[in-house]
């Protein structure tokens, strides 16, 4: 499984997670909040490595 395939799988756990404490807690709560920050480095850390990824040259 590549670096990209993992982090997808990773992102969408987390989004899942982030989706129950949501429905659990509300969406002032700060475990919803913390889970959203974690998610939201998750998805820049994922966009950085796959715009490296395209910049990178093919020859």
């Amino acid at each position: 499984m590549s670096n990209s395939e993992r982090m997808k799988l990773r992102i969408e756990m987390e989004r899942k997670e982030l989706n129950r404490l949501a429905q659990r807690y509300g969406l002032r709560h700060k475990r919803v909040i913390h889970q959203s920050v974690l998610l939201d480095g998750l998805l820049n850390k994922y966009n950085k490595f796959t715009d490296v990824r395209r910049k990178q040259p093919i020859a």
